[in-house]
């Protein structure tokens, strides 16, 4: 680039620079922006050198950097150079004396400092949005505010409530809907455990029998009294028919075990005759080997008649155990479950208790509530600014157009209206219901 050239470029630039201070003049009174931590900046370094008709781009410069917590800034070839308390053009000669200096130049470069984000600022208290927020030349206390969602606005809590209203109505229902099903379950299990013939609903129940839900719910709980019962004799008949017909197996083993022994009696007598003849040389031998082999097979049918008499027997104890285990399994079921239906039913009448509580509040709290917050929307917001300073700490009072500045937190107050809050009722002022099937109409 030539001389000529380069002479074109700055006017160039300059030109466009007073076009643009023009078209946006800034305000004559705004006190000039002094950088802080958090706040980030871009830096823009050119150096014009003569010798060789170009300009040269510090490009190890020319990057955004963050203002540190201690309120300096690191860069390249600069080293740590303070940015806290000092305006951005100040930084920037700042920056191209530095420069000139550790780097031998005969000229500060040019350097231009650019903020491309400011520091937060924050906004606490009766705002929809409450938080950390990026900060805007010229901010003031009412954008801040519109900025956090503005004020809380009374629709919204008209729906909310009127969704809390729904909700706690069907929480009520489903509650109470569970504490009839559980009251009826109940019933059963106590019928069941005391070997009745019917249930005995309690007198809320059969009150109200004419209820659709109720009279729904114990008539299922009847049907499954019904099926257990049947199930349940069903399995205790056939143990009993096992154990007769046992019985009469024991008893035809009994007969039969009685005429082996008459049989052995007869045989073992025609045997002692015979062997008092064979003594005497009346009777061939064989005869009296062939009794003793009938003696012996009639003592091996008698022993295996006594085997099964005692395998009937022990098979007749067994029988016995499991009718006593079955009606004993039973009960200790029926039992188990009866005191978890009970551990249940107290939880629902709790939780019913508390949902009733939650939903009359709403239902009669909530207006009062609403009435009050409709009066309080006249009231005209509190504004205060909590600004950290050299000295500390400071909050100051402020008004919808106060300047904001970086780091401030803006706490925004809607006062009520005291001399109504003795209307409202006290929160421990409303009773429950304690109906269990109150949510059933």
């Amino acid at each position: 680039m030539t001389g000529k050239t380069m002479r074109k470029w700055l006017l160039t630039m300059a030109s466009a620079s007073l076009a643009a201070a023009v078209a946006c003049p800034l305000p004559s009174m705004a006190a000039e922006y002094l950088l802080g931590p958090q706040d980030k900046v871009r830096l823009k370094v050119y150096e014009w050198r003569a010798s060789r008709d170009v300009i040269f781009e510090w490009t190890a410069l020319n990057d955004a950097f963050v203002v540190g917590a201690d309120g300096t800034l690191f860069l390249p070839f600069v080293g740590q150079i303070r940015a806290q308390g000092t305006a951005p053009g100040d930084l920037a000669r700042a920056i191209g004396d530095r420069l000139m200096q550790n780097m031998g130049l005969g000229r500060e470069p040019d350097v231009a400092v650019e903020i491309v984000q400011y520091r937060p600022f924050y906004i606490v208290g009766n705002v929809k949005q409450p938080g950390e927020f990026p900060y805007r030349p010229a901010l003031t206390v009412l954008q801040a505010v519109g900025i956090a969602g503005g004020l809380p606005i009374r629709e919204d809590d008209i729906s909310r409530l009127g969704r809390e209203v729904i909700s706690g109505q069907g929480d009520v229902g489903l509650l109470a809907l569970s504490n009839v099903g559980l009251l009826a379950r109940k019933a059963r299990l106590e019928a069941e455990l005391a070997g009745s013939d019917d249930i005995s609903f309690p007198a809320e129940l059969k009150d109200r029998a004419s209820n659709q839900t109720i009279s729904l719910a114990m008539d299922q709980e009847r049907k499954i009294f019904a099926i257990r019962k049947d199930a349940l004799t069903t399995q205790l008949r056939s143990l009993h028919e096992l154990r007769e017909f046992l019985e009469k197996e024991l008893d035809s083993l009994g007969q039969q075990l009685t005429f082996h022994d008459k049989q052995i009696e007869l045989i073992q007598k025609e045997l002692e005759g015979v062997s008092t003849l064979v003594q005497k040389g009346l009777a061939a031998a064989p005869r009296e080997l062939s009794l003793e082999g009938t003696v012996a097979q009639m003592q091996g049918e008698r022993l295996a008649a006594e085997t099964s008499l005692l395998r009937v027997r022990q098979e007749i104890s067994k029988t016995d155990i499991e009718i006593l285990d079955l009606s004993n399994r039973r009960a200790s079921e029926v039992a188990e479950s009866l005191r978890e239906t009970q551990l249940q039913l107290n939880e629902v009448t709790s939780k019913a208790d508390t949902a009733v509580q939650l939903l009359h509040e709403t239902e009669v709290t909530a207006p009062a509530l609403l009435a009050l917050r409709k009066r309080a929307e006249s009231a005209k917001p509190i504004f205060k600014i909590v600004r950290t300073t050299d000295s500390g700490a400071a909050e100051l009072t402020a008004e919808e157009t106060t300047p904001v500045e970086p780091g401030d937190t803006v706490k925004v107050e809607i006062p009520p209206p005291e001399a109504d809050l003795a209307t409202l009722p006290a929160s421990g002022s409303l009773q429950a219901e304690t109906i269990p099937i109150q949510g059933i109409n």
